[in-house]
């Protein structure tokens, strides 16, 4: 089974609701390339290929494990 900690499922949350990495960045509170890189790690950590299907992660992650940030 996948784990995402809690920060990645916020910020996967952010994602997937069309936040830009400089509105997550601020919205997190880190600096525009911390935001960048962490967006990054999570894009290989579930084997995303595009923001897109970062959205479609988050819902199908929120429907099989009731997960939410």
């Amino acid at each position: 089974m996948l784990t995402l900690t809690r920060d990645e499922m916020r910020l996967l949350r952010l994602l997937a609701e069309g936040a830009s990495n400089r509105t997550a960045a601020k919205k997190q509170g880190i600096a525009l390339r911390t935001m960048e890189l962490h967006r990054q790690k999570l894009m290989r950590k579930l084997g995303a290929k595009s923001a897109a299907q970062l959205g479609y992660l988050f819902a199908k992650y929120e429907r099989e494990y009731g997960e939410s940030a």
